[in-house]
């Protein structure tokens, strides 16, 4: 195992070391797939996973029987204690010396149904006395039974095997919506180094036609079909042109370190995006989306976690305004040998004859006079529950319109990208053919201008509405926990997680 993960150890090193050589080249895919395996939010999903796990664990482990042994091997005294003399009818303190050795083997099980215990015992007991009168005793209870019940009592084991059950679905389904988020933190990181990817190109060609088109400007203005008004406007075009790249180049610096941090990646890989033409996904079923996020969502579990919390709430405050009692019934058989005029021997406590042991208790709590704050918190703890089931109706009716108007959201995103992806081409092509009619002498510095803004325009709303598809279509995914690509359930993988 220790090898294995010094192999493992030393190919991610080897990695970064190859990463921080040279440059990669970064689809969306690449970089989803690498948060999800080695991004901090994919540690944090997995360790908040885990405390949910280990919690459902103890949960379990509590409703199986529980063995413990309490041992006591050597227990020295020797000390004045007060004595009562049944001759002389006194108390007295005598000096007393001995030595004392126990053990205890205890087996119990919890029964959910009523709240009770039910528990096992054996003990053994040894006592050696020094002084005056040396003898040695034993004593031995081979076995005991015991039942404690609470009467009438509030049953906290049958609400938790309500609850835990439903909290440990919903930790599961808790992480899959984590990875679901970190996804979308993903593409928003990797479309803001594409956005500022493009804005450096942009402002770069801008730059570069600004001096071509400057240099034109000079030869026409010197043949008069250009005024000095716009050779100064084009002058003015290329400084800010110049101003753009350079801020173009710091927001492109910073785009690329944030995706580089969120990724784990060394801060000095150079990356290069490509742009994911393809939409895997055209259109969802409405009617699809709504009924896997009611099946899948994890808020749909809270808000049962919420009412079945309102409900326990209830019962035990109306539990504890009546009359309540605690009965605990022992019943087993015990033994001893040795006093002070002959030691014992352990084999005879062990042999028959023995004495049965009898136990019978019976605890009763009536509530005579509280002031009514048991009431209260009976009133208070229905009033919480009425409010937990009309805030449980509001809060599904509002997830269920939020699923439908995602739903619609996403259906028009493809049509948004192909309408851009087209202003994009013809807006591109419109500024060519505008560049070569001002080289010609065909049209002015403002018609210039404007093309070039609205080519720039139409880029930027393109590469938006690509940010946008995948930013819905990742949404949809957290939302119902279903792959419409694949059309299957986004699916849990316990072995995966405790493995890594």
């Amino acid at each position: 195992m220790r090898k294995t993960i010094i192999l493992l150890l030393i190919g991610i090193l080897h990695t970064m070391a190859g990463f921080s050589q040279g440059s990669i080249r970064l689809t969306l895919n690449d970089a989803l797939k690498l948060a999800q395996e080695q991004s901090l939010q994919t540690f944090l999903n997995k360790h908040y996973y885990m405390a949910d796990y280990w919690a459902y664990r103890s949960f379990k482990a509590d409703l199986l029987p529980s063995v413990s042994l309490r041992a006591t091997p050597l227990a020295y005294s020797n000390a004045s204690q007060l004595r009562y003399n049944s001759e002389d009818r006194v108390d007295e303190f005598i000096r007393t010396e001995n030595l004392r050795s126990d053990l205890n083997l205890n087996v119990s099980q919890k029964i959910a149904a009523t709240g009770g215990t039910f528990s096992m015992q054996s003990e053994l007991g040894r006592i050696e006395n020094y002084g005056n009168n040396e003898y040695t005793q034993y004593s031995s209870r081979p076995f005991t039974i015991n039942y404690q019940q609470a009467l009438f009592g509030f049953n906290a084991m049958k609400w938790q095997r309500k609850i835990e059950p439903l909290l440990f679905e919903k930790a599961k389904k808790e992480y899959l919506e984590s990875t679901e988020k970190m996804h979308l933190t993903t593409i928003r990181y990797f479309f803001g180094l594409v956005s500022a990817a493009i804005q450096m190109e942009i402002a770069q060609t801008n730059m570069e036609n600004t001096e071509k088109l400057l240099k034109v400007a000079h030869s026409r203005f010197e043949l008069g079909t250009v005024s000095r008004e716009e050779l100064l406007d084009l002058r003015l075009s290329n400084n800010n042109a110049q101003i753009d790249l350079q801020q173009a180049g710091l927001n492109y610096r910073e785009a690329k370190e944030n995706l580089l941090n969120f990724l784990m990646l060394p801060i000095d890989v150079e990356l290069e995006t490509e742009i994911p033409e393809n939409t895997p996904v055209i259109e969802v079923d409405i009617q699809l989306v709504l009924q896997k996020a009611l099946e899948n969502n994890p808020e749909i579990l809270q808000l049962d976690q919420n009412i079945l919390e309102s409900q326990r709430n209830v019962e035990q405050a109306n539990r504890a305004r009546h009359f309540q009692a605690d009965i605990n019934v022992s019943y087993g058989v015990s033994k001893d040998d040795g006093n002070y005029l002959q030691s014992g021997e352990l084999k005879t406590v062990y042999t028959p004859e023995f004495e049965n042991y009898q136990q019978l208790s019976l605890g009763i709590n009536i509530p005579i006079l509280d002031w009514g704050r048991r009431k209260g918190q009976y009133e208070m703890a229905k009033s919480y529950h009425e409010i937990a089931q009309v805030s449980g109706r509001q809060s599904l009716q509002q997830f269920k319109q939020n699923a439908v108007t995602r739903a619609i959201a996403f259906n028009i995103q493809k049509s948004r990208v192909e309408s851009a992806a087209l202003s994009d081409t013809l807006a591109n092509e419109s500024y060519e053919l505008t560049m070569i009619r001002f080289s010609t002498g065909q049209a002015d510095v403002l018609r210039l201008t404007s093309s070039q803004n609205a080519k720039d325009n139409a880029r930027y709303r393109y590469i938006n509405a690509l940010a946008d598809y995948w930013t819905n279509y990742y949404t949809l995914r957290q939302l119902t926990l279903f792959d419409f690509e694949n059309k299957s359930n986004i699916e849990f993988d316990e072995e995966e997680i405790l493995k890594k």
